[in-house]
């Protein structure tokens, strides 16, 4: 038997919405309880402890405290496919298993990089800018294109890569793909290992950085690689913000070493006021919002419940994270 401890709030950043089919389905999927608490204060004032804990890892405050004094605790499910404030924190140092919502936010994401493709090439931004200003206008500086034809390179051929992929082939775009095993992946014309990640992103009409943060891809986005890229390129980032060197991101779209970007996350958020970036007409800035749906946390829960069944019958668990 297991008990399941919910820790979570919904609101801002995260406006992801627990509702009671998702606690049904909870409750069927183990033969103990499911008890839900808003805060890591709440779950320690009533003592509450469980076997298995379901918290959003992504962003913010992770209840370190309820984790250690936990006695029964043995896995940790992240609805969010990031975990760094937990890889961050002492909770690693426990005997616990980490497993996340991999693969839950693909299509949702996927979506998104293939929405910022759009924009750049039908010049979307400044179409509105100019609604904005009540200005019929079709002086761009180039005629508008469309996906046929263009390359785009996916840093991070993995289930969000491989998502973005399967839209941009159905739009007859070239795709590359960059992972550290090279294999055949349904979608991609071509797959580079990290190590020719230069002469794979040298290619790109569009630039994308699918990969999760590690001490191995920390600022693998800088100036050597923008200088890598064409000076029509556009760079989208859909992953971390601490993967891009983002003075030298600046620096680059200012000086022309590359046309745009698309930026969903950054190295500080919310992205600083004074940031240059909030500026620049060759910049769309989405608030690292390309996740979330109102499809995303049926997704979650799903995974989530197939992993509380394997849990209790001692099978082998699925998104485990290699602490």
């Amino acid at each position: 038997m297991a008990d399941i401890v919910i820790i979570f709030k919904t609101g801002n950043p995260v406006p992801m919405v627990i509702a009671p089919e998702h606690i049904k389905m909870m409750e069927e999927s183990i033969s103990g309880k499911v008890i839900w608490c808003e805060s890591e204060e709440e779950a320690l004032e009533k003592g509450l402890d469980g076997e298995i804990l379901f918290i959003w890892g992504g962003n913010g405050k992770m209840p370190v405290d309820w984790c250690m004094q936990s006695k029964r605790l043995k896995m940790i499910y992240s609805f969010s496919a990031g975990v760094d404030p937990i890889m961050e924190s002492d909770i690693v140092k426990l005997p616990i298993k980490l497993t996340n919502a991999r693969g839950v936010m693909a299509k949702t994401m996927a979506v998104t990089a293939m929405g910022y493709i759009i924009g750049f090439l039908r010049f979307f931004p400044q179409m509105r800018d100019n609604q904005l200003k009540h200005e019929w206008s079709h002086n761009f500086g180039s005629m508008p294109s469309e996906p046929e034809g263009k390359t785009l390179v996916i840093v991070g051929a993995g289930a969000i890569g491989t998502e973005v992929a399967k839209l941009a082939k159905m739009m007859d775009m070239k795709v590359i793909g960059v992972k550290r095993t090279v294999n055949e992946i349904p979608g991609f014309d071509v797959i580079y290992p990290d190590s020719q990640m230069n002469e794979a992103i040298s290619q790109g009409d569009f630039v994308l950085a699918a990969t999760p943060l590690t001490d191995a891809t920390y600022h693998m986005f800088d100036m050597d690689r923008f200088r890598h890229m064409k000076k029509e390129a556009v760079f989208i980032n859909i992953s971390r913000g601490k993967v891009v060197n983002e003075p030298e991101l600046i620096e680059a779209l200012e000086s022309g070493v590359i046309k745009g970007a698309a930026l969903d996350c950054f190295e500080t958020e919310p992205l600083p006021a004074e940031s240059p970036l909030w500026d620049m007409k060759n910049v769309i800035i989405t608030p690292h919002f390309s996740a979330p749906s109102e499809k995303f946390m049926d997704r979650a829960v799903n995974i989530f419940c197939k992993n509380a069944k394997r849990f209790e019958e001692g099978r082998e668990l699925l998104n485990i994270v290699n602490i």
